[in-house]
């Protein structure tokens, strides 16, 4: 079986703000320095509150230096986990900004996407059916892939994913190819520990990457998706007849900005795969 796409993103590097704008990049780094600049005010507050606990107890000439070393100490224990949160709030700001931007321009009529020209920017909402499944059943259902918040030395999410199909009410389907793609949406299975062993086992996980929750994002069959990315017209071998190669609309990514994949608050509907 064809192995999934699969990739390890550090959320310092997320590809997906390929997609902000340089006034919306400054709006999530500024979000990081007040987070900074408040840490650094409630450690200043810790120093004077510590200051005067140890000088009452001992009042020394070197109190002043002795409170700075205390608290000194806890701000670099604290400081790799504060990082961590910045790094998080910052991908959930951009998350945010990308839905919203794509849920303004998301495509009803897909017979006027095909005429637009190749490249063009496109969002459309429609209902996930696979083509290929992971091996590993996620929350006791095949999935088409599935997206891991994780750390090593950084914190990150750890995607792994089979192009698939998005089809909407009339049964019409567009290919979602997944090549340099991202996935978001709300965590919404949730798997038990040796679940989560055995899935990390199956993609293969580098050694030292952990999850950091027991709940990950699943794609599933029939789940409400908004894909944004880039139209294309392709050959596709799986949809070939007799006649020939079939040839049909796909959306996929365009560097610097990667095909994203939302999965939105709609019902889930029973698809029949393809």
């Amino acid at each position: 079986m064809k192995a999934p796409l699969q990739r390890l993103t550090p959320l310092r590097d997320d590809p997906a703000t390929g997609w902000l704008s340089a006034s919306e990049r400054l709006s999530v780094n500024a979000l990081g320095w007040v987070v900074w600049a408040a840490y650094s005010l409630s450690m200043s507050f810790l120093y004077m509150f510590v200051h005067v606990l140890v000088f009452h107890f001992s009042p020394l000439v070197g109190s002043r230096r002795l409170s700075a070393l205390i608290v000194g100490t806890i701000s670099l224990a604290l400081a790799p986990a504060v990082r961590r949160s910045i790094l998080r709030m910052k991908a959930g700001r951009t998350a945010d900004m990308l839905r919203r931007q794509a849920a303004n321009v998301a495509a009803d009529d897909w017979d006027a996407l095909a005429r637009e020209p190749e490249g063009q920017v496109a969002s459309v909402l429609g209902w996930v059916r696979g083509r290929l499944h992971l091996n590993t059943p996620v929350g006791g259902e095949p999935v088409v892939g599935v997206a891991i918040s994780c750390q090593s030395t950084f914190p990150g999410v750890l995607e792994a994913v089979h192009d698939f199909e998005i089809c909407d009410e009339e049964g019409r389907t567009i290919l979602v190819q997944m090549s340099d793609a991202r996935t978001f949406g709300t965590p919404n299975v949730a798997l038990q520990g040796r679940d989560l062993q055995v899935l990390f086992g199956t993609l293969e996980v580098p050694t030292g990457v952990t999850a950091s929750a027991y709940t990950v994002h699943a794609l599933r069959e029939g789940d409400p998706v908004m894909v944004v990315g880039f139209k294309r017209t392709v050959i596709d071998a799986e949809s070939a007849s007799m006649r020939g190669a079939g040839e049909r609309l796909a959306m996929g990514s365009v560097s610097p900005c990667p095909l994203l994949v939302f999965t939105i608050d709609a019902e889930r509907r029973k698809v029949v795969a393809s």
